[in-house]
């Protein structure tokens, strides 16, 4: 027997269907609330991401630079007095030539504490090699055997006050 859809039986099966207005409400302050979130994790990542590039564009410049001086003091005359150190410079004759910069007479690297920069003169020409640098140490190291070495310190601190310290050694060649 079949019985005939009664009027409370039809409001039920229409409920069945749908969402309620409270589950809909609850449902988008869920939403919302891991949209949130969400948005807070990207963003510090994004964040996290622009403040290691900044270090490592600082930290590659900072290397670049000494590797440029460790190379030049290699090639640097190494006889008596040939090279000249003060607190805050190095200054030297290289040996041979480079073919971007065939001058071979007083290249000087000099630290300057106010603009936290160390230049490279050449000849005429001076160039900024790196930036905020906030210590450049040069140090000589005489050696029983004549041959003298050269240690170099350098720190940096980036935007956000992190510090960085850039260390190595060079024994100019002796005669080429």
């Amino acid at each position: 027997m079949h019985r005939p859809m009664t009027a409370v039986n039809s409001r039920n099966h229409k409920a069945e269907g749908g969402f309620t207005l409270i589950e809909v409400i609850i449902a988008v302050v869920l939403m919302g609330v891991m949209g949130m979130f969400t948005v807070q994790f990207i963003s510090g990542a994004a964040r996290t991401n622009q403040l290691s590039a900044g270090q490592k564009n600082l930290v590659d410049e900072a290397k670049l630079a000494m590797e440029f001086m460790l190379r030049e003091l290699r090639m640097a005359d190494n006889r008596v007095d040939a090279i000249n150190l003060t607190a805050t410079s190095i200054q030297f004759t290289k040996l041979s030539a480079y073919e971007q910069d065939t001058n071979l007479t007083q290249i000087l690297y000099s630290y300057n504490s106010g603009a936290g920069t160390i230049t490279r003169t050449s000849g005429a020409v001076t160039t900024t090699v790196a930036t905020q640098v906030t210590a450049f140490v040069i140090t000589k190291i005489t050696n029983n055997d004549t041959k003298d070495y050269y240690t170099i310190r350098m720190e940096l601190t980036g935007a956000n006050g992190e510090n960085f310290t850039l260390a190595s050694g060079v024994v100019p060649r002796v005669g080429i």
